[in-house]
C-alpha cells in the first residue's frame, strides 16, 4: 500500500497530520508540484520562489532522514497526479486544506474530480483554526479555541524507501514574463526554528513597545510570518509554546510582548477563515455598497508613484522601497501604505492588493485580502483610518533612522526638515543637497486637500444610498465576518443571499 502525501503550503514535518496518516497505511510518496500556471497569476511574483526553494531543500533533507525523499515534479496538478496514482498504484492522497486565491480553489476542485474518476480517496487535514462549511461565526471562536488547544500529531520517525528522483530546483524553476525584482536582502528560508526561539528568549521584551516603530520593528517583531505563510512552523505548536513560555516568564515586559504575540496569532485564523467563507473578497467589497466608489477615478500616475516609492513623501516612500528590497515590512507600515493609497490617492483597492502580494515574501491570501479590504475601508464594519504620513512620520521615526537607511537622497536632510521636505528653501535644499524635483518629488497629492476630498467623496456616496438597506448590508457583513465570543441575536441575523445588491 502507497500513500501520496501532496504537500503545498506546509512545507514541514513537524505536526503534520497528513504525514502521519499517510505512514500509517504502509510506503508514503512525498510530493511537491510546482504548477507553472500558477506562477503566472497575478498575486504572485518569483519571490515567493526565492524564498519557497530553499525551504523545500531542507523538506528534502528533513524527509531523507526518515528514509524517503521528497518528489518535485513540474506540471499542472492533475496531470501529474494521474501519472503517479498510475505509476505508484497510490491508494489515497493525503494533504492539508488549503484557503488560497481563487486558482488554487479551482485547482483543488479539478483534482476532487480527478481522484474522484480514479476511485482514489482525498484525506484532507486542518492546518490551521479555519473551518469550512460554517454556517456563521457565532461559535468559531470556541471553535478555533479547541483546535489550538489540541495536541499536535506526533512526529513520524521512519519512511519505507520506494523512490528516489533527482531534481535541480534551478531547472524547476518557474518562469514569469515580467516580474517585480527579487530581495536584494531576505530573512533566511531555513531558519524557522531559530527564529522563533530568539523571539521568545530575547526579542519579544520589546515586541510590544517597538511593533509600530520602523527602525525598531525589523529586530523586535516575531519575523515568523512566512515561516507560518509556507507551513515551515506549526501554528498549533507556536500558540501553545508562546503560551507556556509567557507563564513561566518572571519579568512583566517579556510577559507582556508574549500576550501581545498570543492574540495576534489568533488574528491570523480569524482573518483567514473571511476568506474562507467568502472567496469573493479577493476580488469584490466586503461591503457591496461601495462597488463603482473608486474604480472610474482611478489615476495609473499616482499608482505608479506609489509603487516605486515616489510619492513625495517620505515615510510611505521609505516603506515601499524597504518591502520591495526585503519583501517584508512591520503591520503598521503595511497599513499606512494601503490607507494612503485609497484615501489620500483615491485608488482602488484591488490593484494595490496584487501589488502588494507580489511584493510580500509572506503573502497569505487568507489574510491579505480581507487585510486591504479592512484598511480601505471597504468591509462597512470597520472605521476608516487616514493615516496622515506626515505625523506617522515624526511620531514613529522621529529620528529618521528609517526613512535614511531607504531614501538615501535624504540622508544629509536635517531632523527638522526630513519629514517635509518640500518645506525646505532653495538654499537648504541646495545645502543638504537634496533638490525638489531632482533629488527627491515633490508630494504628488496636497495632504489636507487630498484628505477633505477624500471625507467629502464618502459623505456624497453614503447620502446617494438608502440607508435601511446600507445597514442591512453592514449587518450582514458583521454577522459573516465579525469576530465574537457571544452568539448574535436571533432577530439580527440577515444573511446575505437576502440582499440584492443593484444599487
Amino acid at each position: 500500500m502507497t500513500a501520496l502525501v501532496w504537500f503545498k503550503r506546509d512545507l514541514r514535518i513537524d505536526d503534520h497530520m497528513p504525514l502521519l496518516q499517510a505512514a500509517k497505511t504502509g510506503a508514503v510518496l512525498p510530493l511537491y508540484i510546482i504548477e507553472p500556471d500558477y506562477w503566472q497569476q497575478s498575486d504572485v511574483s518569483l519571490r515567493h520562489w526565492q524564498f519557497i526553494a530553499p525551504a523545500l531543500e531542507q523538506l528534502n533533507q528533513q524527509l531523507t532522514a526518515l528514509g524517503q525523499p521528497l518528489l518535485v515534479i513540474k506540471g499542472p496538478a492533475t496531470a501529474v497526479l494521474r501519472q503517479l496514482c498510475r505509476q505508484f498504484s497510490i491508494c489515497a492522497v493525503y494533504s492539508h486544506e488549503e484557503t488560497g486565491n481563487l486558482w488554487t480553489y479551482q485547482r483543488d476542485l479539478a483534482v476532487k474530480r480527478l481522484l474522484h474518476e480514479l476511485n482514489i480517496p482525498w484525506q484532507q487535514y486542518r492546518q490551521f483554526a479555519i473551518f469550512r462549511k460554517l454556517a456563521d461565526r457565532d461559535n468559531w471562536f470556541n471553535l478555533a479555541d479547541n483546535w489550538l488547544k489540541s495536541a499536535p500529531a506526533p512526529p513520524v520517525t521512519r519512511l519505507p524507501f520506494i523512490a528516489a528522483a533527482r531534481w535541480q530546483l534551478s531547472e524547476l524553476a518557474p518562469q514569469r514574463k515580467t516580474d517585480l525584482p527579487l530581495c536584494t536582502t531576505m530573512q533566511s528560508p531555513c531558519e524557522a526554528k531559530q527564529t522563533f526561539d530568539s523571539f521568545l528568549q530575547v526579542r519579544c521584551t520589546d515586541y510590544r513597545r517597538h511593533i509600530s516603530l520602523p527602525a525598531k520593528a525589523v529586530h523586535s517583531c516575531s519575523r515568523l510570518s512566512p515561516y507560518i505563510s509556507y507551513g515551515q512552523l506549526s501554528l498549533r505548536r507556536l500558540q501553545q509554546q508562546t503560551f507556556l513560555a509567557q507563564k513561566q516568564s518572571t519579568p512583566a515586559y517579556k510577559q507582556q510582548g508574549l500576550q501581545a504575540f498570543f492574540s495576534r496569532l489568533r488574528w491570523h485564523c480569524h482573518f483567514m477563515q473571511k476568506l474562507e467563507d467568502e472567496p469573493a473578497v479577493e476580488f469584490f467589497n466586503m461591503h457591496r455598497g461601495f462597488d463603482g466608489l473608486r474604480e472610474y477615478d482611478f489615476n495609473p500616475a499616482l499608482f505608479q508613484a506609489w509603487q516605486r516609492g515616489h510619492t513625495g513623501y517620505p515615510l510611505i516612500d521609505a516603506a515601499m522601497r524597504s518591502l520591495l528590497a526585503t519583501g517584508w515590512l512591520h503591520f503598521r507600515a503595511r497599513a499606512m501604505l494601503i490607507a494612503f493609497a485609497s484615501y489620500h490617492l483615491w485608488l482602488h483597492w484591488r490593484p494595490l492588493a496584487l501589488h502588494l502580494a507580489q511584493c510580500f515574501v509572506d503573502y497569505e491570501p487568507g489574510i491579505h485580502y480581507p487585510q486591504i479590504q479592512m484598511q480601505a475601508g471597504t468591509t462597512g464594519i470597520n472605521p476608516n483610518r487616514m493615516y496622515n504620513p506626515v505625523k506617522q512620520s515624526q511620531q514613529k521615526d522621529a529620528d529618521g533612522r528609517f526613512i535614511r537607511q531607504w531614501l538615501p537622497e535624504l540622508r544629509q536632510v536635517p531632523d527638522s526638515w526630513l519629514h517635509t521636505p518640500w518645506l525646505m528653501p532653495a538654499a537648504l535644499q541646495q545645502r543638504y543637497g537634496c533638490i525638489l524635483e531632482r533629488d527627491y518629488p515633490a508630494p504628488i497629492v496636497d495632504l489636507q486637500q487630498a484628505q477633505q476630498q477624500a471625507r467629502a467623496k464618502l459623505s456624497l456616496w453614503l447620502k446617494q444610498h438608502d440607508k435601511l438597506h446600507w445597514q442591512l448590508q453592514k449587518q450582514a457583513v458583521f454577522v459573516h465576518h465579525a469576530s465574537r465570543k457571544r452568539p448574535v441575536a436571533a432577530k439580527a441575523v440577515i444573511h446575505r443571499d437576502q440582499l440584492s445588491f443593484n444599487w
